[in-house]
């Protein structure tokens, strides 16, 4: 009976510290459910008209380019060019390593793409996107809405 007892009390262990290195070895950045909660937030502020909060979320290479009410004022007419918003559905979440690119900072990004059902019955598409900061957290970058679900738009990142 001890050995069958000692067998189980090792395989608990093992399990246990199976888990803890699950836990550990997590890479920042990697859950989808957290970029969909993130972009989920912002487009509520963008929605809401909230710009200087999405401004002060944003990652600092895009706050060095733009200054806050030029930032404010282009995010404002992005969204408001498409008028009112009757429901969103994410369609895709995709992360994309840039590095030696001229135009950001070498890091992590991610970009969630929505169709969005508009008001007035148009399909629309809005692409949010983030990059990983150091400190594990994704900090917005940019937001594009545009009429057709176009791939290689997805894989740009950065304020249209």
């Amino acid at each position: 009976m001890k050995g069958i007892a000692g067998r189980y009390r090792v395989a608990a262990v093992c399990v246990l510290a199976g888990v803890s290195m699950l836990a550990h070895g997590a890479q920042a950045g990697a859950s989808a459910d957290e970029l969909l909660g993130d972009a989920q937030r912002v487009l509520q502020q963008i929605d809401a008209g909230q710009y200087a909060t999405v401004w002060q979320q944003t990652a600092p290479f895009v706050r060095a380019k733009y200054a806050a009410d030029a930032f404010e004022r282009g995010l404002s007419q992005s969204r408001n060019a498409l008028g009112a918003v009757d429901h969103r559905g994410w369609a895709s979440v995709t992360r994309l390593t840039y590095s030696h690119d001229q135009a950001v900072p070498d890091g992590l990004y991610a970009n969630v793409d929505y169709a969005t059902w508009l008001a007035n019955g148009r399909v629309v598409y809005e692409k949010v996107s983030f990059q990983l900061g150091s400190d594990g957290r994704w900090y917005f970058t940019g937001y594009e809405p545009r009429q057709s679900q176009d791939v290689a738009a997805q894989a740009q990142v950065g304020h249209k």
